[in-house]
């Protein structure tokens, strides 16, 4: 094959277009771990508000029961 001027720029092209679909297919592959990633860290944060809302139920459960018995060690003062 010989190589003029136009021959030499097409070869060009299918390197460079080799090469632009070599990274996006990187980044595609890429994008599908950080999608992966990202629903873990989804489905952890849902577990954690869970958690941290029944906790904060419970601490207000504490609470109350605490003031109560302030109240009746209060009542039993008197």
């Amino acid at each position: 094959m010989i190589f003029n001027p136009k021959n030499k720029e097409i070869e060009q092209l299918k390197k460079e277009n080799a090469r632009l679909k070599s990274a996006l297919n990187e980044a595609e592959f890429e994008n599908q771990r950080l999608s992966i990633i990202n629903a873990n860290l989804e489905r952890q944060l849902g577990e954690s508000n869970r958690e941290l809302e029944e906790n904060i139920r419970v601490l207000q459960n504490l609470k109350g029961d605490v003031e109560n018995l302030v109240k009746n060690l209060k009542d039993f003062d008197k």
